[in-house]
């Protein structure tokens, strides 16, 4: 249920999982993950490590909702391996920064590699650790504010806000 305001500013909690079907010129510009600097010929000259954040851990529809919302220019792929096996890549829009971690079933830590000058998977640590800090909150702990003007603490365009139990708890969100 949306709460209309002065100012044609409208406000509600989601009560389920969103997501829209991106118009066409919105999905041609998600680049090929093998344009990425070092992507082709993986792990090029990124940095390995492991960590104890499963790619199983971000995957979920909430878990991804939250990286979205707070990593706006983030988007993922997966490569499907052998007997469950898969690489999840996160990239991001400018095409220069990239991460993958690798799961396999039974595993307690994971390979990561990253590259460019983000370090995407350090970033989905953190968001991911901010989650558990919240309680794990699901959809419905979550409500959007929008207005027609945007909000200047955004990237351009914008023209909402998600916020976090409260309309006056907004979701901290990494501006590009």
């Amino acid at each position: 249920m949306t709460t209309p305001m002065p100012g044609g500013v409208a406000m509600g909690p989601f009560v389920a999982s969103s997501a829209f079907m991106r118009p066409r010129d919105q999905r041609d510009r998600f680049p090929a993950t093998r344009t990425f600097p070092g992507a082709a010929d993986w792990p090029g000259e990124g940095e390995r490590r492991t960590t104890r954040l499963s790619p199983d851990d971000v995957g979920d529809w909430h878990h991804m909702f939250t990286l979205g919302v707070r990593v706006p220019d983030l988007f993922r792929r997966v490569e499907w391996g052998k007997e469950g096996a898969y690489r999840l890549w996160l990239l991001e829009m400018s095409g220069r920064s990239w991460a993958t971690a690798d799961h396999e079933k039974g595993r307690t830590e994971y390979e990561v590699v990253e590259s460019g000058p983000r370090r995407l998977w350090t970033e989905a640590e953190a968001v991911m650790s901010w989650w558990r800090e919240q309680g794990e909150p699901r959809f419905d702990r979550y409500g959007l504010t929008v207005a027609p003007q945007g909000w200047g603490h955004l990237p351009a365009g914008s023209w909402g806000r998600v916020w976090l139990d409260h309309p006056d708890n907004p979701v901290p969100v990494r501006v590009p």
